[in-house]
């Protein structure tokens, strides 16, 4: 799965004295200024990551941005904590330290536990769901905090007859973006992933040679492809981008069609459990008849038939399956590539 970001969600309201000298911290523009600068502080670092992260940059610059980005937020925490009170009115102020803590434990331990569950959200649609449930619920958490913040901030700019100007910069909008680049992706790879791991199981299921098995995985997995593709129906693309949509919709035809591919392979399993049979029998025989060795060349012929069909087969859906994933992982990285904003 394509690595997905925290959402870092700051709505800056910047008064409209923004030229006072930031640590003249007697005056009330100067003070909140100097707080809009900490969280634009890190809302750079926070962008610097989501864009090395979604532009293939190497693995250790990626994780170096995140340290940084750590690094940053703790000292944004440190230098609120140092302010001083305003005249007495520490609420903005430590609310704000208060969104910092919240976030830097985010980064630290629920990223930590996010990264943890990717292996096993593999494993099941459920524990992919509950994967991206958890991401959710941290951006949930992290709005909540921000709107905590903005309240804060709202009512120190009433108090002290400050003008706030709501107007989202072109950095504002990256953070935005991100978020929603994120959420629609989520949206558009679980139906992707519903049928994709029924597929695994069914995969898993013909190795061992369990026919009911790989009916009743095949059968789920046609189901959860046509579901998916009434789903795709109802959906837009993002921002007139359809092409995660296109390739999406294309793997699950392939799971689609694949589940009526499977016919030969069950047959296979069958004729071949079959044959076991017939040899095991055949080879008791110290003395078989002319019928019984007909019967059994029979056997061997219909046998031989069903393999070369089931080995064709397999190599068509093999081939198949890798040209509609191989298609669906470049186009979600072209995606990511094309609407993640590039920020240094």
């Amino acid at each position: 799965m394509k690595q997905c970001f925290t959402l870092l969600f700051f709505t800056f309201l910047f008064s409209k004295s923004f030229t006072v000298q930031a640590q003249d911290f007697d005056n009330p523009s100067a003070y909140m200024n100097f707080l809009g600068q900490q969280q634009e502080n890190i809302s750079k670092k926070f962008m610097s990551y989501a864009s090395a992260s979604a532009h293939g940059k190497k693995a250790k610059k990626v994780d170096n941005l995140r340290t940084k980005l750590l690094d940053e937020v703790q000292d944004a925490r440190m230098n609120i904590s140092g302010m001083p009170s305003f005249k007495g009115d520490k609420s903005y102020r430590d609310t704000t330290v208060n969104f910092m803590k919240l976030y830097y434990n985010v980064l630290n331990d629920d990223y930590s536990k996010i990264v943890n569950m990717e292996d096993i959200a593999e494993q099941s649609y459920d524990e992919m769901e509950a994967y991206i449930l958890l991401k959710e619920a941290v951006d949930k958490k992290l709005e909540e905090g921000n709107a905590k913040m903005k309240t804060a901030q709202q009512k120190f700019a009433a108090e002290h007859n400050i003008t706030l100007i709501n107007n989202a910069s072109d950095l504002d909008n990256m953070v935005k973006e991100v978020g929603d680049l994120n959420k629609y992706y989520n949206d558009v790879y679980l139906v992707f992933f519903k049928p994709y791991v029924q597929e695994k199981y069914m995969l898993e299921a013909t190795e061992k040679g369990n026919i009911t098995g790989i009916e009743q995985d095949k059968n789920s997995m046609q189901k959860y492809a046509q579901e998916g593709l009434a789903k795709l129906a109802t959906m837009k693309g993002y921002k007139a981008d359809n092409s995660i949509l296109a390739e999406c919709k294309n793997i699950l035809n392939f799971y689609n069609k694949e589940a009526d591919m499977m016919n030969v392979v069950t047959d296979y399993l069958l004729k071949t459990e079959r044959f076991k049979t017939i040899q095991k029998e055949f080879e008791k025989k110290s003395d078989a008849t002319k019928q019984e060795v007909s019967e059994y060349n029979k056997a061997v012929d219909d046998v031989n038939k069903a393999t070369k069909l089931y080995n064709n087969n397999n190599k068509n859906l093999n081939d198949m399956r890798n040209e509609a994933l191989n298609n669906w992982n470049k186009a979600v990285n072209s995606f990511f590539n094309e609407h993640t904003p590039h920020y240094k």
